[in-house]
């Protein structure tokens, strides 16, 4: 665990993902630098990762690592590059949650080693396995940080477990249903493509949820390993325990905890303190006390989230003003338009026009 500014616990990752992104900014020759420092990542922590190089490096911050895989998204253009990326990776990069479940006798109990032991490469990821009559639904939340900051890093994350899966199944497993979080209107083709099945984004518009699923019938799950080992699985699950024990359940600010919530709420109108506060178990009053202990407040929170959900659902060409709107918890565009003049100076159609926009967050 890490501690930010004002003490508070914060969820670390191994930097599987960032090392992956700085090899591919290489390969575009963008200097990463500059990203890593804008993300608050320190250079000095993935010194060597270019060159084919997998160095070993202290943990990092969860949160940031999220940012800088957006900022290097932004950087190459490149609004699905965590799928690109995911494509692009060696699961086996991973370490030791890529071996573990390799050693699984079959697909589904591969699956619950990922679920059981996934905090290991990223604190802040959790993966719930629930058996049905058809088959297994994983869940995949973030614990810990703002959900709106780690849109490339789900993306990347859950394409690198497909990708892990299909390498120890040797063949191409796919999903019967793959489900995301967050809206996205452009590129959906590729995902179909990657994932062998339609692939639906905005579960959080439409059923007030911020967790991804895949879903997987009883004949993948069934399928059996072409690297299972039952002498590797009984060597690395006693190390996988120990290293799953020392990553802590809940972590991160309220503030990621309060944006998780109102993001959930927004598109429905229904972010009002007291309904955030309630379902944090705070009064209103002591949410706002709480908050001011961050050094912030709810109202400073609701609009700095709005501004960053809106600066992102702009780079969706086939997203309309009007549903941006919607989905930010504005009745009407107007609204919307005078708010994001008072963040940009500009209106959302000249800066989505213009192709001028600033960082998210």
């Amino acid at each position: 665990m890490t501690r930010d500014g004002t003490g508070q616990l914060l969820p670390t990752a191994t930097g599987f993902a960032a090392k992956q992104a700085i090899a591919a900014l290489w390969k575009h020759n963008v200097a990463t630098a500059p990203l890593l420092h804008r993300a608050g990542l320190p250079e000095r922590d993935f010194a060597g990762v270019a060159g084919n190089r997998n160095p070993a490096i202290r943990r990092v911050s969860a949160v940031a690592q999220g940012k800088f895989l957006d900022y290097a998204a932004a950087a190459i253009d490149d609004s699905a590059f965590g799928l690109h990326l995911a494509e692009q990776t060696d699961p086996r990069d991973a370490g030791i949650l890529f071996y573990v479940a390799s050693g699984a006798q079959n697909l589904g109990e591969a699956l619950t080693l990922f679920a059981r032991y996934f905090r290991i490469v990223n604190e802040a990821v959790r993966l719930k396995l629930t058996r049905t009559p058809e088959g297994a639904v994983v869940e995949v939340d973030f614990v810990g940080l703002p959900r709106h900051s780690a849109w490339q890093n789900a993306e990347f994350g859950i394409a690198v477990i497909l990708k892990a899966l299909r390498e120890v199944a040797g063949r191409n497993i796919r999903p019967t249903r793959a489900e995301f979080a967050h809206a996205r209107n452009s590129d959906l083709r590729e995902f179909d493509h990657f994932y062998g099945c339609p692939v639906a984004f905005g579960r959080t518009a439409n059923e007030g949820v911020l967790s991804d699923l895949l879903e997987f019938s009883n004949d993948a799950l069934a399928v059996p390993l072409i690297t299972a080992d039952a002498k590797l699985l009984d060597a690395l699950q006693p190390l996988c325990d120990m290293a799953a024990k020392e990553r802590s359940p809940e972590a991160g600010t309220l503030r990621a905890a309060v944006e998780n919530e109102v993001e959930k709420l927004l598109p429905h109108g229904k972010a009002q303190k007291q309904s955030v506060a309630k379902a944090l178990a705070f009064s209103a009053r002591t949410l706002s006390r709480k908050l001011a202990d961050e050094g912030t407040t709810y109202e400073e929170v609701v609009d700095q989230l709005r501004r960053s959900l809106a600066l992102q659902y702009l780079k969706e060409s086939g997203m309309s003003l009007a549903q941006i709107a919607w989905l930010l918890g504005y009745e009407r565009s107007t609204s919307f338009n005078r708010a994001f003049k008072r963040w940009t100076g500009r209106s959302p159609f000249v800066a989505r026009n213009e192709k001028r926009l600033p960082a998210p967050g």
